[in-house]
């Protein structure tokens, strides 16, 4: 990259002194963090999450709005939180206040296109709860849980692209000119992935250990000795969202597929044809979760 011992030396320091100081990473709003935890307990109500929900206006709208989209496609007008709770389900509550909170955090200056960060992102966790309902014959899995960890599969980049702006955009165009995968420029130049950055936030924000599994493997989900079927999932999405066009620039090279991945997940051709057709047919949909995210 042009750089010699001593810059590339300066670049790694940088990393090392973020993980050091892991504090000065932003932390889940008090209010998130309450209502993961009331979406996690078998004890809760749909009144408990609707109750922290209504004492932050924007969440308030956009969880209303959700519930009133096409995304979801409830044919009923919702117009209280707490019946869009009821409706929608925790763990896509749980989804919609994550993604939100996670937009909102990180809304600061950034060597990202964020509008193709988070459509890629959306894309994928579509794709994602797709293929988790594709399977749902083979093996029981919340679609849900599988669009959470597709919105936030790629949020180490967002660690590299706000707090060190300057470097990443360096790694970014020498991967876009060198027609190489970001993750591997990430891993020759920073010393570190975004795979692996990413399991710092996953770490400081308490996520549950799926979502955090599926974060760190989504590129080596052979690697995944823990939820390594989400983890497939959601590096097959990935490339899928890819593949569709959906990346950090035009023409960006990624990595293959994983060799064993649709094996695992038991995925033929044909199933495979399908999802294709599903996805597709549903890449207007991110448009308006999109919209709303914002």
């Amino acid at each position: 990259m042009g750089q010699g011992n001593k810059g590339l030396s300066g670049v790694r320091e940088r990393i090392a002194k973020i993980v050091e100081d892991v504090d000065s990473l932003p932390s889940l709003p008090s209010i998130v963090m309450k209502l993961i935890e009331v979406v996690n307990s078998s004890d809760s109500a749909a009144e408990d999450a609707a109750e922290l929900i209504e004492k932050d206006p924007a969440l308030t709208s956009k969880m209303i709005r959700l519930a009133n989209s096409a995304f979801y496609g409830i044919p009923r007008s919702i117009s209280s939180v707490t019946s869009a709770v009821v409706v929608l389900g925790f763990n896509t509550i749980r989804s919609l206040v994550l993604s939100a909170s996670v937009a909102k955090m990180f809304d600061g200056k950034h060597s990202l296109d964020m509008d193709r960060f988070w459509k890629h992102s959306v894309v994928t966790a579509m794709a994602s709860k797709i293929i988790v309902r594709h399977l749902m014959s083979v093996r029981m899995m919340d679609p849900e849980s599988a669009f959470c960890a597709g919105v936030l599969h790629d949020i180490g980049k967002l660690i590299f692209s706000q707090y060190m702006a300057e470097d990443y955009n360096a790694v970014c165009e020498y991967a876009r000119t060198k027609k190489l995968p970001l993750i591997e420029v990430e891993e020759k130049v920073l010393g570190v992935n975004h795979a692996r950055m990413g399991k710092i936030l996953a770490d400081r924000w308490s996520l549950p250990l799926d979502l955090e599994y599926a974060i760190v493997h989504h590129h080596d989900p052979e690697n995944a000795d823990k939820a390594s079927h989400l983890a497939n999932i959601i590096h097959l999405a990935d490339l899928i969202s890819h593949d569709l066009g959906c990346d950090m620039w035009e023409g960006e090279v990624h990595m293959q597929e994983c060799v064993k991945c649709r094996a695992e997940l038991k995925i033929g051709d044909a199933d495979y044809e399908k999802i294709m057709t599903n996805i597709e047919s549903s890449l207007d949909k991110s448009q308006e979760f999109l919209a709303i995210l914002k």
